[in-house]
């Protein structure tokens, strides 16, 4: 099995995969904050004549500001080197190339594999990935990389 795709990086696809890679971070950032704005407004409401606008603004800054700056920057590095990048998944791995540099991965390299729309996202770490733009590939070459990632023993989620 040997899979080609080449394409320049889209900034749509990669901003999708940098909300998924970061999900957990997120999503406790997004907790913590609408929990400080629900503690500002419950304290308006029981102790009144308290300033409690600090801590509402804190709690939107938290919940709204966080997340936002946590994905605009790592949108805005993974698309640093927005050139035309060729993947190759191959039964030995996945590795991608551009006029700059050469990555290659064997399948250990990866913990799991998930399933977007328009790409397949190799996750290395928590918050290290590698999206591969499926544009070029059929629904049953799809299923092929899926098959060989889940018979190297990588965890798949399917779209």
């Amino acid at each position: 099995m040997l899979f080609q795709i080449t394409a320049r990086p889209d900034a749509r696809l990669v901003a999708s995969a940098v909300r998924r890679g970061l999900r957990p971070l997120l999503l406790t950032a997004r907790g913590i904050g609408w929990a400080a704005i629900a503690l500002a407004l419950l304290l308006d409401v029981i102790a009144t004549g308290g300033p409690y606008l600090t801590l509402l603004l804190t709690g939107a800054l938290i919940a709204v500001g966080i997340p936002m700056f946590l994905v605009n920057t790592g949108t805005r590095e993974a698309l640093r080197d927005s050139e035309l990048t060729t993947y190759e998944i191959s039964d030995g791995g996945v590795a991608s190339s551009s006029l700059a540099a050469r990555h290659a991965y064997a399948w250990n390299a990866f913990r799991s594999v998930e399933e977007a729309p328009g790409q397949l996202i190799f996750g290395r770490s928590r918050t290290r990935f590698l999206p591969v733009p499926t544009a070029g590939l059929s629904r049953t070459q799809i299923d092929q990389v899926l098959g060989a990632a889940a018979g190297h023993g990588l965890r798949v989620r399917r779209a």
